[in-house]
């Protein structure tokens, strides 16, 4: 009954002689006709086929329309005011460090498990990560190959939160959390190219970013407590992308630091280098430098034959100090000697700079070009007409191979290094395998400080690798979760006046779940019969194994490469080692003679 009361409601009303009286429930017809064009025809069709007017169902909609775009405009102004004059917040870069912390820490927490936005990436970051599939791997048959195929599916994605707001709490405080990413145009090699920009913007409420700040400290500990003994690996980013800044710079992998008594070399010379770069990097010295006069800089020159450890020392003084690696190729063909002083201001306070190979660069020395015209000029004048015609050509030619990239002269690299802008605080480490082809300018004293020779293995060094190769393993199951280091420890000791290097850092470590660090379990062979070896059996057999090799004609990768493929077995290494001398020393006089031939 009152449904039909309704509907009659609706129905054409009876027309009063006086047509100005209207339902003041009703819109004026020429409002309603403003927002809604065809509005009187519409609404004539409706009551000439339906029978009622929908006048006022359409005031009402207008009405509650009209309330909430009200309120809408109304909040929103009102929430820009609280922001504004009630809110803190900090902006990150995705080019900065903190981003990668911040996003770390967020995968952690709540706000990743929550959220209806998300993001996911793979689970393993790189090669070091330890993972529950990994526990399943099954014993090594040697009739049988392994096969990885879907093996990372077992993996767990990680999850972080997705472009846009998130909101959460943290110690008593509301956070929310805003990821944004534009597209900006940047200069870049070749033109302007178009490049993805994020950030993300941390706001809390209150009028004190302190919560914000604690907050990032946090995330801040929790990445460094993971990668807790690592060494990080930076290089240069790609020439489009190069820009101020810590942009100049990327982060390329993250490795267990690598112990000092695992580097094959005289304990003196580790002792004197370890020594030398602590008492640099000691927070009194950079005043030291600076009321002298003397710049704050230091440079180190490890040469001497391939394989013979010059890399991995500079692998281990990164992490025993605690310090990033930055490397830097100067045959890479994008790097201009702009790039390269830009790369090199862009450094932190303390890092170590490792320029690898720098023979193979083409800064060799300047005085043989000069040597060879002096000469010329002695000879016969058709002598030197048709060099002066081959200069010509190889001008001509070197002209068109760097009409793109000039590369690096030996003065930009120099200027880089120690030039009135260059960087101060960090450790240069340069490596060659042909110390007297560099420029006497490149490795004068002031921008290389000392030098360090690497030869091939002696006497005692082949006995220090075998020991190594063959001492026992850490259980797997005493190392839960990741790979740990050791800490690290004190590096000097005042004995008497006297600083000396803590003999522990050139030392093997004591072979204890907590001090070192070790892969799960090496899989072992069936097919060959492993025979129990105790640690003096192990010293016993690493003295004959020394005496059967001869000093300075292996280097520690060519020994260390014969005891990998026997690296459970040491007697077999044993036995083997002589047919292995024979034939590797048979394999470098025949190399030898062949370059003798090809000289005459």
């Amino acid at each position: 009954m009152a449904v039909t009361n309704a509907f009659r409601t609706l129905k054409r009303p009876d027309l009063a002689a006086d047509n100005s009286t209207t339902n003041i429930s009703q819109l004026p017809a020429n409002i309603l006709e403003a927002f809604i064009p065809g509005y009187s025809v519409i609404s004539k069709f409706l009551l000439d086929v339906l029978g009622f007017d929908i006048t006022l169902a359409v005031s009402v909609c207008f009405v509650i329309f009209a309330l909430a775009t009200s309120l809408k405009f109304v909040g929103k102004h009102a929430y820009e005011l609280f922001e504004e004059y009630c809110m803190s917040y900090i902006r990150i870069d995705s080019d900065d460090d903190i981003y990668d912390h911040i996003m770390e820490w967020l995968a952690s927490q709540n706000v990743s498990k929550n959220s209806r936005k998300l993001m996911a990436k793979d689970g393993r970051e790189n090669a070091w990560d330890q993972s529950n599939a990994d526990d399943d791997v099954p014993a090594l048959d040697p009739g049988n190959l392994l096969n990885f195929n879907n093996w990372d599916a077992k993996v767990p994605p990680r999850f972080q939160p997705s472009f846009g707001s998130h909101r959460f709490f943290y110690r008593g405080n509301l956070f929310q959390f805003k990821r944004e990413n534009k597209q900006v145009m940047t200069a870049g090699w070749g033109g302007h190219v178009v490049r993805d920009d994020e950030n993300v913007t941390l706001t809390c409420v209150g009028r004190s970013t302190q919560p914000i700040k604690d907050l990032i400290k946090t995330a801040r500990d929790h990445y460094l407590d993971k990668d807790k003994s690592c060494t990080v690996v930076r290089r240069p980013c790609p020439k489009e992308h190069r820009g101020r800044g810590r942009s100049v710079w990327m982060r390329v992998a993250t490795r267990p630091s690598r112990p000092m008594h695992t580097v094959v070399l005289d304990h003196a010379q580790k002792d004197r280098v370890l020594s030398d770069i602590n008492e640099y990097l000691h927070p009194s010295t950079p005043r030291w430098y600076a009321n002298r006069g003397i710049p704050y800089r230091r440079g180190y020159l490890f040469h001497g034959p391939p394989g013979t450890g010059k890399s991995s020392l500079a692998w281990a003084i990164a992490g025993v100090f605690g310090l990033d690696i930055y490397c830097i190729s100067l045959v890479d063909p994008s790097l201009t000697e702009e790039d390269l002083g830009m790369m090199f201001t862009s450094l932190p306070r303390r890092c170590v700079v490792l320029l690898e190979d720098i023979d193979s660069a083409g800064l060799s020395k300047r005085q043989e070009e000069k040597e060879k015209d002096e000469k010329i000029k002695e000879d016969d004048p058709a002598a030197k007409i048709g060099a002066e015609i081959t200069k010509a050509f190889k001008s001509a030619r070197n002209n068109d191979k760097n009409k793109d990239n000039q590369g690096i002269s030996l003065s930009g690299l120099l200027n880089a290094i120690d030039g009135v802008a260059s960087h101060e605080g960090r450790v240069l480490v340069m490596t060659t395998n042909f110390p007297d082809k560099l420029d006497e300018a490149l490795i004068r004293p002031g921008r290389i400080d000392m030098k360090v020779a690497f030869t091939n293995a002696t006497r005692s060094q082949i006995c220090e690798l075998f020991t190594r190769m063959y001492s026992p393993d850490t259980p797997a199951d005493s190392i839960p979760g990741k790979l740990k280091l050791s800490p690290v420890p004190s590096a000097v000791k005042h004995v008497e006046g006297q600083t000396s290097m803590d003999s522990t850092l050139l030392q093997a470590k004591p072979t204890s779940p907590e001090n070192l660090l070790t892969p799960p379990q090496s899989p072992l062979q069936s097919s060959t019969p492993v025979t129990p070896s105790t640690p003096a059996d192990v010293e016993s057999i690493a003295i004959q194994f020394a005496d059967r090799l001869p000093e300075d004609k292996f280097t520690p990768a060519e020994i260390q490469g014969f005891l990998l493929t026997r690296k459970k077995e040491p007697s077999m290494a044993l036995n083997e080692v002589e047919a292995w001398r024979d034939s590797v020393l048979e394999g470098k006089e025949k190399k030898a003679l062949v370059k003798e031939t090809v000289v005459l």
